[in-house]
């Protein structure tokens, strides 16, 4: 090969094979194809059968948080995460975890169909519990990448296993018109997610082992995970199981509609935090305590300005994405995006200060946020809701989300590592940013022909 066309060529494969570049790019090019299929499943789909759906994927959530012990996080942190015997006995348990939760969700069908009083939940609740089989048939290799600084492979063998199961979805929507449209293709998925996961470490492979050690540690650690992950669950699902209760199965199809749309951004946000941020930051703290602060601050710029940003931006222009691209049915979802937009991108300022405290050494700093999170969460959406509705509701749970922000900066000022003045212009930032996006889509949707809002792909569907 010409050396002229090889140094661009290695510099593009270099490029690549950035985290924080694979990181972005997957997340962010899924948000582009789940927009494309949403524009699609949403009107061959009601927003009652997005409301089934978010209630399904929320039991599973809840019971893999559930039964949550950390494996992933031990592997990666612990020293002999690269042993074979080590990592096999780390799979051996989550493997009997996963059939435990196949097993709970399939004979607790009935139950849980009952509890909501949707009989025809039964059936989509045991497909769904098929889900944890698959995961739990997934080798280690991603989590091994993760160690290893290569959390590109997961982020690539994600990104295309997606591609797949959203064309796969849209076919299965036109042949059913129902719920089991989506299950299956999130069953496929994750399909084709675990299969790819044994091409990856095949010198470790799975295996069935029983290292005394690994077992010790693994429930040593559970000790601090679980007790987090179960609050974690109600967090995350708090606003979806009380939003059931006090509106309609449609009015939470259209809040899932806004919740998916913001989900690739989360996801961007999440990942870089978990993979990157994370791992950036406990390196500060092994090498050179005294200079983690500024290293912190200087060298984690355009990761932490993803994470401000692109929310803000997402929650200013909300209104002109749902407008243009959906059906005057899920005209409310653009409002909802914007609180949720707005609420992610106060969740980025704590999700940085968090990595900081643990890389730190302050553990239990996630547990107390969270449980502050939930202290301050459940009294202020039903406050929101008796005076002010629908809107209060979201709003109110938007401004809870500060007392666990003011928590991790005290803990970050206790320590030496709050540059608060930074915090506040940052903030200040994505304030602006989204002021500046709000008024432009306002002005875009006060002079943009009527002909252009919602589409009209339904009648063309």
């Amino acid at each position: 090969m010409d050396k002229t066309l090889r140094t661009p060529f290695r510099s593009l494969k270099a490029t690549f094979q950035s985290d924080l570049l694979s990181s972005t790019f997957t997340y962010g090019s899924l948000a582009f194809v789940r927009l494309g299929s949403s524009l699609i499943l949403t009107r061959l789909l009601t927003p009652s059968i997005y409301g089934i759906f978010a209630i399904l994927m929320s039991i599973a959530f809840t019971i893999e948080l559930m039964s949550d012990v950390g494996p992933a996080a031990l592997v990666i942190r612990h020293p002999r995460g690269g042993e074979v015997a080590f990592v096999h006995t780390i799979w051996t348990i989550r493997l009997a975890r996963s059939i435990l939760n196949f097993g709970i969700l399939f004979a607790c069908a009935p139950l849980i169909a009952h509890l909501y009083n949707e009989p025809s939940l039964t059936g989509p609740c045991r497909v769904l519990s098929v889900l944890f089989l698959l995961g739990g048939a997934e080798s280690m290799s991603y989590i091994l990448a993760q160690r290893n600084q290569k959390a590109r492979i997961g982020n690539y063998a994600e990104f295309f296993s997606n591609i797949v199961m959203a064309v796969a979805v849209i076919g299965l929507a036109i042949a059913l018109r129902s719920v089991y449209a989506l299950l299956i293709g999130v069953l496929l998925q994750r399909a084709i997610y675990t299969v790819a996961s044994h091409f990856f470490y095949r010198d470790v492979g799975v295996g069935f082992a029983f290292d005394r050690e690994a077992i010790r540690e693994q429930f040593r650690f559970a000790r601090v995970v679980t007790p987090s992950s179960i609050l974690t669950i109600a967090l995350n699902q708090y606003d979806k199981l009380v939003f059931l209760r006090l509106f309609s199965a449609t009015l939470l199809g259209i809040y899932s509609v806004a919740g998916n749309m913001l989900g690739p951004v989360r996801s961007i946000i999440m990942n870089n935090a978990r993979l990157i941020l994370y791992a950036r930051c406990s390196n500060y703290f092994r090498t050179d305590r005294k200079t983690a602060r500024d290293r912190y601050y200087g060298e984690n710029k355009k990761l932490l300005f993803l994470g401000m940003l692109l929310p803000a931006i997402v929650a200013g222009f909300s209104q002109s994405f749902v407008s243009v691209l959906y059906d005057p049915r899920y005209q409310f979802a653009g409002y909802v995006l914007m609180v949720l937009g707005l609420g992610t991108t106060i969740s980025a300022f704590f999700n940085a200060s968090e990595n900081v405290l643990v890389s730190a050494g302050l553990t239990h700093a996630v547990l107390v946020g969270n449980a502050l999170t939930l202290a301050a969460l459940v009294p202020a959406s039903l406050l929101g809701y008796h005076f002010f509705g629908l809107k209060g509701f979201l709003w109110f749970n938007l401004a809870a989300l500060f007392v666990p922000l003011t928590y991790a900066y005290s803990q970050q000022h206790r320590l030496g590592l709050l540059k608060l003045t930074t915090e506040l212009r940052w903030m200040g930032m994505a304030l602006a940013t989204f002021l500046i996006c709000l008024l432009l889509s306002h002005a875009f949707l006060a002079i943009v022909p009527q002909s252009w809002l919602h589409l009209h792909l339904r009648k063309a569907l």
